[in-house]
């Protein structure tokens, strides 16, 4: 009972700072080739706190010791391709649902997207194989060092004006490890990826119960307080053109998710800091991804205005 009360209310934590970090991939990314590499390295190292927070004695959770594969190239063309969606969206899963709250309610054909190209893959006849590799014990060195590292750069390099906002991103990972520990499959992604299979794939003893569905509110609750200013319906313009971009996008992240075994927000929750080879090279292809949707929108920017 008190884990389902501390899981809801961690839900609107992790939403709040969410919005308030302008936590994104796609920004990340941006950041990365203005030669500010620390936005998206903190990003990157989010779900590692997880295994700072987990008790000595306790076992992995199931659904974290489940997420290490070799690579493959599902992972490889699904990393990719939910990269190139998310950055032709203006953001990834979480920044998606960010905006949403925002009052960008365009943000929802992207979600149906999303859901199409997820399922519609998930429908097809088509078998991928995926290796699964035994689940690791306790990387606690390695991910000590990787943190401190991490808040040295942050407290002794990075300008005092945008310490902040990391030390957000740094607290978003501590709370959203603790979630991950009490509900490792509270995710956007886990979600959908669990209604797909017990809807698609005839399981259901899949189907989410009642209490993730509950901690998904919450989290876009968190993000609806967090914005710090919220368009109403009144101001939102209706563009088709708008629609149809962004649902085309979320087609793309929903097909690179199915190929992948999760968006960007399992890769760095479970699938990264379960040090998964597959999850490592989703991530870089992610960021590959993204960086030749921004090519192709500065290209297509510059043939508009030429």
């Amino acid at each position: 009972m008190w884990a389902s009360i501390i899981s809801v209310f961690l839900a609107l934590a992790v939403g709040y700072l969410a919005q308030r970090t302008g936590l994104c991939m796609v920004r990340g990314t941006h950041e990365l080739w203005a030669k500010r590499p620390a936005f998206l390295l903190t990003i990157l190292l989010c779900g590692f706190w997880f295994w700072l927070i987990l008790p000595t004695n306790m076992p992995l959770p199931d659904t974290f010791s489940h997420q290490r594969y070799s690579v493959t190239s599902a992972f490889l063309l699904g990393g990719f391709c939910f990269g190139l969606g998310a950055s032709l969206n203006g953001g990834c899963s979480v920044s998606t649902i960010s905006k949403l709250a925002r009052g960008h309610y365009h943000m929802v054909a992207t979600i149906m997207g999303w859901i199409i190209g997820w399922c519609g893959l998930s429908s097809l006849p088509i078998t991928l194989s995926y290796s699964a590799i035994p689940a690791i014990e306790s990387p606690s060195l390695t991910v000590v060092i990787m943190l401190f590292i991490l808040i040295s750069l942050i407290l002794f390099v990075i300008p005092t004006e945008r310490r902040a906002i990391l030390i957000g991103i740094v607290f978003f990972g501590i709370l959203a490890s603790v979630l991950t520990l009490l509900m490792p499959e509270w995710s956007p992604s886990q979600l959908l990826k669990d209604i797909t299979a017990a809807s698609i794939h005839n399981q259901p003893e899949r189907w989410p119960e009642l209490l993730r569905y509950i901690v998904i509110i919450f989290l876009i609750v968190g993000m609806a307080l967090g914005a710090k200013k919220r368009l109403s319906l009144a101001e939102f313009t209706l563009r088709p053109m708008q629609l149809l971009k962004h649902l085309f996008a979320g087609c793309i992240m929903g097909i690179g998710a199915s190929l992948a075994l999760g968006g960007n927000d399992s890769q760095l929750l479970l699938a990264l800091p379960s040090f998964s080879p597959a999850g490592a090279m989703s991530i870089v292809m992610m960021v590959v991804g993204i960086s030749c949707g921004i090519g192709l929108k500065r290209w297509f920017n510059k043939l508009n205005h030429g």
